[in-house]
């Protein structure tokens, strides 16, 4: 998620439904977490993104994410 976070940022998450397009969210899938970007909503499903396009691992490779997959939405780094 370079340049928003760099190795060794700390996140601070809301567990909200409030989530938007740009929100930058965790989320589970099989059993590993990951912090991208949602560009897309659709329905109850996101298309997530990181920042760093040519070296990021996101839905361009493992599809759509299910709501009920978004552990929360991240409001601080540190």
């Amino acid at each position: 998620m370079s340049p928003f976070l760099n190795p060794g940022d700390l996140v601070i998450i809301w567990r909200t439904k409030n989530i938007k397009k740009n929100d930058v969210v965790v989320f589970e899938i099989n059993q590993d977490y990951y912090i991208k970007r949602i560009s897309k909503i659709e329905d109850s499903k996101y298309f997530l993104e990181g920042d760093n396009k040519k070296e990021s691992t996101d839905s361009r490779k493992f599809g759509w994410v299910d709501k009920k997959n978004i552990v929360g939405k991240v409001v601080y780094k540190f």
